[in-house]
């Protein structure tokens, strides 16, 4: 078959390959090699096929590396290594590769690869400690490197970093960072001047698990990680929240400066067994962590955007209250703003004041309310506006109008108008939009 295969480029996947006589059949065609594709596969084997691959790898694209503990080891000797390091360095003959996924259940061995025309880089490891350093080393290396995926199982260890080190990738567009363990220390020493989209992510698989102190960076965090993804001001922010049958919650802050970045900040335990009864009070209070994290970060003095996306379950009276209190913190806080979008399964705890009787007691008052210039409202197919939902919007146009500030565009996805609203909203408001609701009411990502 190789022969028959003569000039043509070689697509190989491979699984515990070991045997010299089969390796010595491949070794004369390595130069042919496209792409390299290691399933569930040991260090040891890898070894072996990168030293019988030995010279030239022009063609080499892409490496993917698959890296199973070895038969009768468990998570129980996680912090076992499967054998020594691999000899140094592994595929140096792939001076051409532009894609590498490495996905190790032990120490990713990244001081052993080195690849300097890489484009693309996806790492997923889970060793008992993961060293940081040996990260950014490998990044450095990367000077090319325009996307860059990286998911820690691990406790993240930094004492051999210096806390000045920041490594630079000029050419990154997109970041990603998924750790188990909150915090932001990989973050604080990556600095990615070009990217389109950083997104750092802490996630977990126990519903039970307690709630980190810091979801969201406190002031320090920020100042750390703020400027190195970030422009000098900050436009927009997104607020996206939600459960689901698969992600038990989720929630994501996404600040975005026009022109430039957008920094995706997040929270996510993945559903892996029931426990509904502890979700509800862990929805209110990421609501409060994201609100507080808006209302503490300096460069949020210029906002002029503002979108909440909210979807959940159900939740107790109590909980509801907490989040119309954090929600009329922070708009006290914010404004004036070119644009208020709430996308929400209720809209009790957003506009609470301007239900008769209000939806809920807090704090605030209609006044407290920042000024807007145009409000988008979309309404859940499941949940149709009530009429409490349409006078209080109306309501809610009329105080703006009172202000001196009224609403110049109010725009509604919905399916059905409620029949009447438009005309009680035309004395308030500049002009009012009914659209039926579309993707950009829907369910995609807020900017």
């Amino acid at each position: 078959m190789l022969e028959r295969a003569k000039g043509s480029a070689l697509d190989i996947t491979s699984t515990r390959l070991d045997r010299a006589e089969t390796l010595a059949l491949l070794s004369p065609h390595a130069r042919k090699f496209r792409t390299i594709d290691f399933v569930q596969d040991h260090w040891s084997s890898i070894q072996k096929f990168s030293e019988a691959a030995s010279g030239p790898l022009l063609l080499l694209n892409t490496l993917k590396i698959d890296v199973v503990r070895p038969s009768g080891s468990g998570w129980a000797n996680i912090g076992v290594l499967e054998m020594n390091p691999p000899s140094l360095p592994l595929f140096s003959g792939a001076v051409n590769l532009r894609n590498f996924i490495l996905q190790s259940r032990g120490a990713p061995f990244l001081n052993h690869f080195a690849f300097p025309n890489l484009t693309a880089f996806g790492l997923r490891a889970m060793p008992e400690e993961f060293p940081v350093s040996q990260l950014l080393d490998f990044l450095e290396a990367s000077p090319t490197l325009q996307m860059v995926y990286i998911e820690i199982v691990a406790e993240i260890h930094t004492e051999d970093v210096l806390p000045e080190r920041v490594v630079i990738l000029p050419n990154v567009k997109i970041l990603s960072v998924i750790q188990d363990r909150p915090g932001y220390r990989i973050a604080a020493h990556i600095s990615c001047p070009s990217a389109r989209l950083t997104s750092l992510i802490h996630e977990k698989y126990d519903v039970e698990y307690r709630m980190p102190q810091e979801v969201f960076p406190a002031s320090a965090s920020w100042n750390a990680i703020g400027p190195q993804y970030m422009a000098s001001r900050i436009d927009a922010i997104a607020l996206r929240i939600t459960t689901a049958e698969d992600v038990a919650l989720s929630c994501f802050l996404s600040f975005l400066s026009f022109g430039s970045a957008t920094l995706k900040l997040g929270y996510r335990i993945i559903r892996c067994e029931d426990g509904e009864s502890l979700l509800g009070d862990k929805y209110s209070r990421v609501f409060s962590h994201a609100f507080r994290a808006v209302q503490t970060h300096p460069l949020l003095s210029n906002i002029k955007h503002l979108q909440i996306w909210d979807r959940h379950g159900p939740l107790a009276p109590h909980q509801l209250a907490h989040i119309a209190r954090e929600a009329a913190r922070l708009f006290k806080f914010v404004g004036p703003l070119e644009e208020l979008v709430l996308d929400v399964d209720d809209l009790g705890p957003f506009l609470s004041p301007f239900f008769d009787p209000p939806e809920f007691q807090v704090s605030s008052r209609p006044h407290a309310l920042p000024l807007i210039k145009r409000l988008r409202i979309v309404e859940q197919p499941e949940k149709p506006l009530s009429v409490k939902c349409v006078a209080a919007i109306v309501k809610f146009a009329k105080s703006q109008h009172i202000r001196g500030v009224p609403f110049e565009h109010a725009t509604f996805h919905m399916k059905f108008p409620p029949l009447g609203m438009a005309e009680r909203l035309k004395p308030w408001v500049g002009t009012a939009h009914f659209f039926e609701r579309s993707i950009r009411g829907g369910d995609q990502d807020p900017m």
